[in-house]
C-alpha cells in the first residue's frame, strides 16, 4: 500500500469515527491526509468509497477471527474462543477509529452501509455459531445449551467493552479481558439463583 493511500485511510477513519460520515468533507481528509483531492479520488473514487473501504477493512478482521476459529479444529473450543476473541478486540485495541466506525454503522447510526454490515454481523454469528455446535457436539460444552444465542452472548461480552472504549476512551488490555469473558463463558460467574 502507498504512502499516500495509508495516509487517507488513517486521516479518514479518525475524521469519520469523530464527525460521523455526512459531517466530514473530502477537502477536510485530503487536508489530514497531506494530499490533494484529486489524489484521494485516485484511491477510492469518492468519499463513499473510502468510507465502505474502511468498513469493509473492519469486517475483513473479524471475518479472518472467525476463519481461524474455525479452521483451528484440533484445538478444544476455549482455545478457539480465545484465538477469536483475542484477534476480535485488537481489532478495537489497535484500531479504535475503525472500531467507531463500524459500531455508528451496526447500531445505525451511520449512512453508508448498514444492510450490508448487518448482513456481515449476523454472517459471522452464524460461523461462530457452528463452531459452538460442533463442540456442543463433541461434548465440550452442555449438551441441552443454545449455540446461537451463546454466540451473541460472546459477541455481546466483547462489544460492551468495545463500547466503553469508544464512548469512554477507557482502555482494556485484550489478554485480561479475552481470559475474562471466556472465563465467564466456559465457567459462569459462580451465582446461583435465589442465593444472595
Amino acid at each position: 500500500m502507498s504512502d499516500a493511500r495509508r495516509a487517507i485511510i488513517s486521516a479518514a477513519g479518525s475524521l469519520f469515527a469523530e464527525h460521523g460520515f455526512a459531517a466530514t468533507g473530502v477537502q477536510q481528509i485530503a487536508d489530514a491526509a497531506g494530499v490533494n483531492k484529486a489524489m484521494l479520488y485516485y484511491y477510492f473514487r469518492s468519499k463513499a468509497g473510502l468510507y465502505d473501504e474502511l468498513i469493509s477493512e473492519g469486517m475483513k478482521v473479524i471475518s479472518e477471527a472467525v476463519r481461524i476459529m474455525e479452521i483451528s479444529k484440533d484445538l478444544p473450543i476455549d482455545e478457539r474462543l480465545k484465538i477469536f476473541l483475542t484477534k476480535y478486540l485488537s481489532l478495537a485495541s489497535e484500531q479504535p477509529e475503525l472500531a467507531r466506525i463500524v459500531f455508528r454503522e451496526t447500531l445505525g447510526l451511520g449512512e453508508s452501509m448498514r444492510k450490508a454490515l448487518a448482513a456481515k454481523v449476523r454472517e459471522s454469528a452464524k460461523r461462530l455459531a457452528a463452531v459452538l455446535e460442533s463442540a456442543r457436539l463433541n461434548g465440550e460444552l452442555k449438551k441441552d445449551v443454545d449455540t446461537s444465542l451463546c454466540a451473541y452472548s460472546i459477541f455481546g461480552m466483547a462489544n460492551m467493552y468495545i463500547l466503553r472504549l469508544i464512548v469512554n476512551k477507557q482502555a482494556f488490555e485484550v489478554g485480561e479481558l479475552t481470559n475474562h469473558i471466556l472465563d465467564v463463558f466456559m465457567n459462569g460467574s459462580g451465582g446461583r439463583p435465589g442465593v444472595s
